[in-house]
């Protein structure tokens, strides 16, 4: 019989409490879990949109790099100038005889322009572009 007593007195008053924070911590941990699903969700969008658009930059690099004019104006432009600098600069350097002159003014900077261009920062672009995004990703 005090055992029943015990038993009622327990059931009724624990019983509640534990069911009502219980109920508590259940829709505590499901909110988490929302926030979770909705943060997940929203970085694979991000993800998705950032992959279409480096999909997107890849085709344009190589559309444009399929155009035979842009290969042929660094033909025209770049190899003559590259030979006749090359050219000068062992004929001075190693004395072979050649008697190359310099391009005479503005020639002669247009033709280093060119090399720049070609030869110190058509191959620092890549660099420069993933120093800009490493600097970009740290923000």
């Amino acid at each position: 019989m005090f055992g029943s007593i015990i038993s009622a007195i327990f059931s009724g008053i624990i019983s509640p409490i534990v069911t009502a924070w219980s109920d508590v911590k259940l829709q505590s941990l499901k909110s988490e879990v929302d926030g979770f699903t909705a943060a997940i969700g929203g970085d694979a969008a991000i993800g998705k949109a950032f992959l279409e658009a480096q999909t997107q930059n890849a085709q344009i690099k190589a559309a444009s790099n399929t155009w035979i004019g842009a290969r042929l104006i660094i033909v025209a432009a770049g190899l003559p100038a590259a030979i006749h600098f090359g050219a000068v600069m062992l004929d001075s350097t190693f004395q072979f005889g050649w008697e190359i002159p310099k391009c005479p003014p503005p020639y002669d900077s247009y033709e280093w322009s060119i090399i720049q261009s070609f030869f110190l920062v058509a191959p620092a672009m890549p660099i420069m572009s993933a120093a800009a995004a490493w600097l970009s990703r740290r923000h």
